[in-house]
């Protein structure tokens, strides 16, 4: 991720800032302030850059930490699914001693994606704390 946005305050050691996003990289050279604004969030200043109020910067997120989010936030939900398919069929067997049929193994597949994915959202929203994004340039 990498996005423009513009710095709201600043800490006293300059470590860490309040940061706006501007939605579009062409607002920057505007000077009318129209430009759409999204929710405030901190980011880290790791290289020391000397940054005030007002200043325009650009964000990065982690590699790493875009690395695990696609981990587990769309592979392992995608993985669960593939295993509830395939044990369908001994589930129904142990269920209802018999096959399983086409609708048995979809709602396998719909639940093998839909508890993972609630999972990962709630520990998103209540425990995982992500790193937070870093400025990497001042314009």
């Amino acid at each position: 991720m990498t996005q423009s946005a513009e710095v709201i305050s600043v800490s006293e050691d300059k470590k860490e800032a309040q940061v706006c996003p501007i939605v579009t990289d062409a607002c920057l050279s505007c000077k009318e302030g129209c430009a759409r604004r999204g929710n405030p969030f901190a980011a880290a200043n790791p290289q020391g850059f000397d940054i005030k109020a007002g200043d325009l910067v650009r964000i990065t997120a982690s590699q790493t930490a875009e690395s695990v989010q696609a981990i587990f936030s769309l592979l392992l939900p995608a993985a669960c699914a593939v295993a509830a398919f395939f044990a369908a069929n001994p589930i129904s067997r142990a269920l209802f001693q018999r096959e399983s049929a086409e609708g048995f193994k979809a709602f396998c597949v719909l639940i093998g994606i839909l508890v993972p994915g609630a999972a990962v959202m709630a520990l998103s929203r209540f425990k995982i704390r992500p790193s937070k994004p870093n400025i990497d340039k001042v314009f």
